[in-house]
């Protein structure tokens, strides 16, 4: 076994295994994806550390634990089509591709997520689709999806996102209001206009583009 395939089997047994990760699915994905191949040459040597991975200009990859904690909460299902906002590198992308029936990545600068459809090309993930927009406006007219999964954290959840979801679909994010500590959150739509709120497990994640919290005026 070689160095990274150790690292990745160390992820699984030290970090995922030992935090409460036990849907075999998801265990399967996570020892399957190679997340050093989403990461810049510089720092693949440390693609499974138990930490975020800040890449700059508000690219990051999640922390192994809270990432597939998020996962398992929100129960992926093979028939479900998801909205993928925050996903910088195409990593969760390539995630959720096994689990899903079709992953729309939501893009908003133009040409990020090139490096990674090479990658999904290489590793025979064809059922991602990168479609450009704002991440806090998500795609609507690709809506209503079973699941909307935001990579990392979130000042507050768009209502407009939420209504975006289909009877039963479910969206998953770290809520993390101003001085307060993060939760990986599950809210799962009821109804039309009635939703269920689980917030599950501390998680101190990077904000996403475009849902850090207002700037207020000081004088």
């Amino acid at each position: 076994m070689n160095r990274t395939a150790l690292a990745r089997k160390n992820m699984l047994d030290c970090q995922l295994a030992t935090n409460g990760i036990t849907d075999p699915d998801v265990l399967e994905v996570f020892a399957k994806v190679p997340r050093e191949m989403f990461l810049p040459e510089d720092r693949r040597g440390i693609a499974y550390l138990d930490e975020d991975i800040v890449l700059g200009d508000g690219v990051f990859c999640l922390e192994p634990v809270v990432h597939a904690r998020m996962v398992q909460a929100v129960d992926p299902q093979k028939k479900d089509a998801v909205l993928n906002i925050g996903d910088t590198t195409g990593y969760s992308s390539a995630i959720l591709s096994d689990l899903v029936l079709t992953v729309v990545a939501l893009e908003s600068k133009q040409g990020a997520l090139d490096p990674a459809l090479h990658i999904w090309d290489e590793l025979n993930y064809c059922n991602i689709a990168v479609v450009k927009g704002k991440e806090t406006k998500g795609s609507p007219e690709h809506a209503p999806y079973d699941l909307i999964f935001i990579n990392g954290s979130v000042a507050a959840v768009p209502e407009n996102l939420l209504e975006q979801l289909g009877p039963g679909g479910r969206l998953a994010a770290v809520v993390k209001k101003p001085g307060e500590t993060g939760r990986i959150t599950v809210i799962e739509k009821i109804a039309e206009g009635r939703y269920s709120t689980r917030a599950l497990y501390d998680a101190a994640s990077p904000y996403v583009r475009g849902f850090e919290p207002a700037k207020t005026f000081v004088f």
